[in-house]
């Protein structure tokens, strides 16, 4: 996982190719104009969803992982908590290919804020739990940028 701010994100330029698009596309479009629901940026090798949910406590979910895509995720309104573990994990429900998404059972690790502008760049395999409830935040507006790997 990498954690940081918006502002930061040229630092990471030259990490992976579909990356550099998304940071030249934010620099020319930014967060504020992106619609609910899916954008295609690059065709399959970078999209966003931006979605408005509601968050929830941590008891009871699972931690996804995917294999596809990494993960650049954003709130754009409100706060959330993103959780890690680094194992062990159980497998609560296997790969799905279509949804590029596992669900794993585990213990906490370690845990971001994400909202004001902070984002978290979740690598392929590597199990996560969003929206996970802030203090005072029940819901939030986030982007959820789809890299290809």
């Amino acid at each position: 996982m990498i954690y940081d701010t918006l502002d930061n994100l040229e630092e990471y330029r030259g990490m992976l190719p579909n990356l550099d698009t998304l940071i030249d596309w934010l620099k020319k479009n930014g967060l504020s104009t992106l619609p609910e629901g899916k954008t295609v940026i690059d065709g399959d090798n970078l999209y966003v969803n931006v979605m408005t949910c509601e968050t929830l406590p941590a008891e009871g979910r699972f931690f996804e992982t995917h294999s596809r895509y990494i993960d650049l995720q954003t709130d754009i309104e409100g706060a959330e908590i993103c959780e890690v573990t680094l194992g062990p994990v159980r497998e609560h429900k296997p790969y799905d290919e279509e949804a590029d998404c596992a669900l794993y059972e585990g213990e906490t690790t370690s845990a971001v804020v994400l909202g004001e502008d902070r984002f978290a760049l979740f690598l392929t395999e590597e199990p996560h739990r969003p929206l996970v409830r802030a203090a005072g935040c029940d819901k939030v507006k986030k982007a959820v940028f789809k890299i290809a790997y």
